[in-house]
């Protein structure tokens, strides 16, 4: 399976190369054969994963394709609620006292696709950890390199695409957790505007800041997931009723007169220079394309992080306080210790923080939205960092590895994170492009191109760190 493609192996299904249960029985020996080393995932479906393989190949075998995703494995963040699977939320307090049980609409949706369940994956606990370690459950590693991290909290869900365990992951994305797994470990992964898909049936961090979106390895597969995924959900009033498109027609456009907004200069502080060269190399990709390339640093970011610090702390324990009452004692003290912080935050405190992010989301509605396209940047400041430092630099990585990303969130903007080029000793880099609201298309069509310049999965983890 980690040759595929979703875009190539439904080619492959169409044309009868390769069945859906054989591509079951290669996902299968490959998880036995890594997922001890990686701990990529927490609970393998695999009766669910081979009944729905041979109902895909009957499906195939008739003509009765139900859609692009047929027999396409598919794993999901362990906060998704799916029939038969355990939820953990990456947290052992949920072994005896389950969450409530709701099915997931992502899941349903991708599940009518055609979509054939690998399981649930690995992640931070709580959602909380941008490294996506877990004590509890063990910290995933990096397929690109052993004992470096993989970004979280969505951990599992970068690292079993990259590693070939899965075509596609779902993650959450509530301060970068989608975005930092799919830059760390080389994919593509996708923040959708805040009401793009739906969220019920999956345990939640912020009201505010939470999003569900897809991890795969190129930019046309990730289209593909969304494609299926997003929409209006009678079940989630915070879904939007605007109409989704089929976001792969967009796929080849050209992004000629594309403006685009680019960090530079004080900006890029702290940022490591191999980051700075494959940044600078991958904005050239996007001249060669016919874009414009805008000098613009985020206005305002640092007040957009600060808000969402404000929003996700309250939240978070609003969330879950009445949880820690009774299983303090359970969970990680560091996640403890950030969950216990809301406890400063006033309510009046936080009202003000929803209203001035209210403001901000208009300011950039008319002011930077209206000068550019899309922004861009390095995904983050510098590759996957050691298992070792994320130990011994834990408070001070938190603020480093989302210093990109966490403002988006306070936006509810849509944001892609792909893959641009490597670090010296062979960790991914990456690039972030973010856009207005419900700019999705648009994101996919710029990413596509640059992709297209830059490579992207072709190369793939040979786990020679591991053997």
């Amino acid at each position: 399976m980690s040759d595929w493609t979703i875009t190539a192996l439904r080619d492959a299904y169409r044309a009868g190369e390769v069945s859906p249960v054989e591509v079951a029985d290669d996902a299968l020996a490959l998880i036995k054969q890594w997922n001890l080393h990686l701990r990529a995932y927490l609970h393998v479906s695999e009766r669910e994963l081979r009944r729905e393989a041979r109902e895909s190949e009957r499906r195939f075998r008739f003509g009765d394709e139900i859609g692009p995703l047929d027999g396409v494995p598919v794993a999901y963040k362990d906060l998704c609620y799916i029939p038969g699977s355990p939820t953990t939320c990456g947290s052992v307090m949920f072994e005896e006292d389950p969450p409530p049980d709701s099915i997931s609409s992502i899941w349903k949706r991708l599940h009518e696709a055609g979509a054939v369940n690998m399981g649930k994956l690995n992640m931070a606990e709580l959602a909380m950890g941008p490294t996506g370690r877990n004590k509890h459950f063990g910290d995933p590693q990096n397929p690109w390199k052993q004992g470096h991290v993989t970004g979280g909290s969505s951990s599992g869900s970068g690292c079993a695409v990259a590693g070939g365990l899965a075509l596609a992951a779902i993650g959450t994305d509530t301060g970068g957790s989608i975005r930092l797994p799919a830059a760390f470990c080389g994919v593509v992964g996708l923040k959708p505007t805040n009401g793009r898909v739906s969220r019920h049936g999956g345990m939640p961090l912020s009201w505010t800041l939470d999003t569900f979106g897809p991890l795969t390895r190129t930019v046309a597969d990730n289209a593909l997931v969304l494609s299926a995924i997003a929409g209006a959900d009678p079940r989630d009033a915070s879904a939007s009723t605007r109409p989704a498109p089929d976001y792969t027609q967009v796929l080849g456009e050209g992004i000629a007169g594309v403006r685009v907004g680019v960090l530079e200069g004080a900006a890029l502080g702290g940022v490591s220079g191999e980051m700075k060269t494959a940044f600078g190399e991958a904005c050239e990709a996007l001249e060669r394309r016919g874009s414009r390339l805008v000098p613009m640093p985020p206005p305002r970011a640092e007040e957009l992080e600060e808000l969402a610090n404000t929003i996700f702390k309250y939240e978070a324990l609003m969330i879950h306080g009445e949880r820690l009452e009774k299983y303090e004692d359970q969970v990680t003290p560091e996640i403890l210790a950030r969950l216990e912080a809301g406890r400063g935050i006033r309510g009046a405190e936080y009202r003000a923080a929803l209203a001035r992010r209210e403001e901000l989301i208009r300011y950039y509605e008319s002011e930077v939205f209206s000068a550019v396209d899309v922004l861009a940047g390095p995904t983050t400041p510098t590759p996957a960092p050691t298992h070792a430092q994320a130990r011994s630099e834990a408070e001070g990585l938190i603020a480093s590895l989302t210093r990109f990303t966490r403002w988006v969130n306070t936006l509810g903007a849509p944001a892609i994170s792909l893959p641009c080029g490597f670090s010296g000793d062979g960790l991914p880099l990456a690039v972030q492009l973010v856009g207005p609201n419900f700019s999705e298309a648009a994101l996919y069509r710029i990413a596509h191109a640059l992709e297209e310049e830059c490579g992207g999965w072709e190369k793939s983890p040979t786990f020679e760190s591991f053997r």
